[in-house]
């Protein structure tokens, strides 16, 4: 009954485990899913080969971003590893404006211009959360493009610049960070900049923190804030980056249209990031090894196994017996369980040792009783007292068997006060017949009816 227990509680919290799991992951996909009208695509953007530069005043078209390029760094001193990815960006559109964002510049920007959030600016845990918000403001006080420093340029990015907010889509679900276009004083970036302070969460551990409070899940939650808010207004819509032309996450040939390469640095990832890798490589595999498991389980309770068909009943220190009826032979049955009798030497009494095996007697009747009447009871009772039949003879040897494993038994057992129930002995048996059965025998048949006095 313990391990069936302990079952049903393991069962139960992996089944609400999976069920929970599906829950959040389905509605994460669902809140955080994009129109699919929102991409852009190669029709919308123009491919230029190689550094051919393009102008949207040519084209009948406006440029609503302006040309600059914002990137952050913790001084002005780039390290080496990013140093030429980011020049290769500068020298490709040399008209562009080009504003590096440390941490002392972010910080006097943020007291100058938005002193209602320097406070939890300062209050944030890790140096990656400030420089995901001031990227933020900057674009929303500026307006230009936001490039990680591992995010490198293929093509300039003029016809880009026509679009209000571009956002890439990143995987498994929602809208990146690491780049983003922005005109100025866009109302999404207005709503993501003043949010930062109601999403400002600690998480415990690093990734999810960063992740939810200013992260790319943070800007994903915007984007389908923004939207939900917006639907069907006649506006500017925020365009998605589609991977074609981002290139990130996109095998070999799968992107040659792509206006960036990527490098992945993840500098701010702590430990906690590879084990979240772990389960977004492998998660769908545990999830179907949980349901296996927990159809398995289920199945075992379900399905009973092999048990003993007879247990023992105790009533004041009594094993009680009761006949059991077998439909294969269509009689009553009594099984005694073998017993060991204790040993000389053993200074307690115990109960006799059942083994598997049942020593059989059997009752001859080859029909289910009848409960009769209380007179009829005792008129049959009467009439069998006097008689030898199959009845009385199984009751004897019955009796017989029963006092023999009695005897076995001292009359007088110890007291202890704190005796395990394993050591209690048995003070005899206790077994029980009807008082009438309905029955074919000839010897058994019941007399008349006495006379009411």
């Amino acid at each position: 009954m313990a391990r069936r227990r302990t079952l049903f509680i393991l069962l139960s919290v992996l089944g609400l485990f999976l069920v929970g799991t599906v829950v959040v992951l389905s509605s994460i996909t669902y809140y955080l899913s994009i129109d699919p009208s929102a991409y852009l695509t190669t029709d919308e953007v123009p491919i230029l080969g190689g550094h051919t530069r393009w102008n949207a005043s040519e084209h009948g078209q406006k440029e609503r971003i302006p040309r600059i390029l914002h990137q952050t760094w913790r001084t002005e001193t780039l390290p080496q590893r990013w140093k030429g990815i980011s020049r290769e960006c500068r020298d490709m559109m040399p008209d562009y404006e080009y504003m590096l964002w440390t941490d002392d510049s972010s910080r006097e920007f943020i007291a100058e211009h938005y002193p209602w959030f320097l406070d939890t600016f300062n209050d944030y845990t890790y140096a990656i959360q400030r420089a995901d918000a001031i990227r933020y403001f900057v674009l929303y006080h500026y307006g230009g493009v936001y490039l990680d420093l591992d995010i490198g340029c293929l093509h300039p990015l003029d016809p880009l610049l026509v679009y209000p907010v571009i956002l890439p889509k990143t995987i498994p679900v929602g809208v990146s960070n690491d780049l983003m276009f922005a005109e100025k004083g866009h109302p999404f970036l207005a709503q993501t900049i003043h949010n930062l302070v109601t999403f400002d969460h600690d998480w415990i551990l690093n990734y999810p923190t960063v992740m939810f409070s200013t992260g790319p899940m943070f800007l994903s939650a915007q984007y389908g804030i923004y939207i939900s808010s917006h639907a069907g207004a006649q506006g500017d819509p925020v365009r998605i980056l589609p991977k074609s032309l981002y290139g990130k996450n996109a095998k070999e040939g799968e992107a040659p249209d792509s206006f960036f390469s990527h490098f992945y640095g993840s500098s701010w990832h702590a430990d906690d990031a590879a084990f979240i890798g772990f389960l977004g490589h492998w998660g769908k595999v545990l999830l179907w090894i949980g349901l296996i498991i927990l159809i398995g389980g289920v199945a075992m309770m379900v399905i009973p196994g092999k048990q003993r068909r007879y247990t023992l009943r105790r009533i004041g220190g009594y094993d009680v017996l009761f006949p059991r009826w077998s439909s294969r032979t269509g009689q009553w049955h009594f099984h005694l369980p073998r017993s060991e009798a204790p040993s000389q030497s053993d200074s307690i009494p115990t109960s006799p040792t059942y083994t598997d095996g049942y020593d059989d007697e059997r009752l001859p009747f080859d029909m289910r009783p009848v409960s009769p009447a209380s007179t009829e009871s005792s008129f049959a009772g009467d009439q069998l007292a006097g008689r030898s039949s199959p009845l009385t003879e199984t009751f004897r040897r019955v009796r017989n068997r029963v006092a023999a494993f009695a005897h076995a038994i001292p009359d007088e057992v110890p007291r202890t006060p704190h005796r395990p129930r394993r050591h209690r002995s048995s003070r005899g048996y206790l077994f029980f017949l009807p008082a009438i059965f309905t029955t074919q025998s000839s010897d058994l048949e019941a007399g008349p009816e006495p006379p009411v006095p």
